[in-house]
């Protein structure tokens, strides 16, 4: 079993009536880019709070390294590095100065690495943070992330109103250069096309509910679509009926099926039939996406 970093049990926060996150029950393994997505207002950045101790659960527990959120706030966050969407910096300090600013609180701050940070992302010492780019305040806001050299980085929406150069860079860096220091990534997008490219495990909030949590390989490999046509016209609660079938659209002349699990078990119950075609079609992470989030309905 794949050792956990992050682990919540039934974790809720409710606003009043308002249930933001709802029983959620998650694992992150050690080592991986985690992919945490939703649309808006699914729950992902109040869970992230939860996890941060900015916002206190309403019931249910989350552990950090095996530490409690509630009774070991303090010594879980000296080894989180945190980057959100916003970056709320001293916009009158100059890029050296917030470095050497943020350095004092750390004792495991690493003067090399952020040395490394800094070329690689050609952040200019003497320029004062409100002077930045937004790419260059997201860059900046995750050197200041990785000074104490954290094993555990959370990222909530990091490359919202980037363009895609900069994005690119932002994930190049995620890739090539974090998972060499064996951290944990726990990622949190709206922007599919990003998580796609660096996570390694996915998991789904929609209104608040985990409905999906898988390895990305695993999850591409089982969620498919099918579309045949038969021979002899065929009842949709036949094929509703096939193990695996989550859904069922009628076509033209035939059908398209949407497949979550074994897809060979599929083809073999329609081949039952005579057909006059069949093809699987894979889907990208957007597709997993809407799928998930648009209903459970068949």
């Amino acid at each position: 079993m794949l050792e956990a970093v992050i682990e919540t049990e039934n974790l809720t926060k409710k606003f009043g009536d308002l249930v933001a996150v709802d029983n959620l029950n998650l694992k992150v393994p050690k080592g991986s880019i985690f992919g945490f997505l939703g649309p808006n207002g699914a729950g992902k950045t109040t869970t992230i709070k939860m996890l941060l101790g900015i916002l206190f659960p309403t019931a249910g527990s989350a552990k950090i390294f095996r530490k409690d959120i509630r009774k070991d706030g303090l010594e879980i966050r000296k080894q989180i590095g945190y980057v959100s969407e916003t970056q709320a910096m001293y916009g009158y300090m100059s890029v050296s100065e917030i470095i050497n600013f943020c350095k004092g609180f750390y004792p495991t701050w690493d003067d090399h690495l952020v040395e490394k940070y800094l070329t690689l992302f050609e952040l200019p010492l003497n320029k004062r943070v409100r002077e930045l780019s937004r790419g260059m305040k997201t860059k900046l806001a995750l050197l200041l992330a990785l000074g104490p050299n954290p094993p555990l980085l959370i990222l909530d929406e990091p490359t919202t109103g980037l363009d895609p150069i900069a994005r690119h860079e932002f994930l190049t860096t995620i890739v090539k250069e974090l998972t060499e220091a064996e951290r944990t990534i726990f990622f949190s997008s709206h922007i599919l096309n990003d998580v796609e490219r660096i996570a390694d495990w996915v998991g789904i909030i929609n209104k608040g509910k985990l409905v999906k949590v898988s390895p990305m390989e695993e999850l591409k490999l089982k969620e498919k679509r099918v579309r045949v046509v038969f021979q002899k016209e065929i009842e949709p609660t036949e094929l509703n009926a096939i193990p695996g079938v989550t859904k069922v659209e009628r076509e033209e002349r035939g059908y398209l099926l949407t497949v979550d699990g074994d897809v060979n078990l599929v083809l073999t119950e329609l081949q039952k039939h005579p057909l006059f075609a069949l093809e699987v079609i894979d889907l990208n992470l957007e597709d997993i996406f809407m799928e998930e989030v648009k209903g459970d309905e068949k």
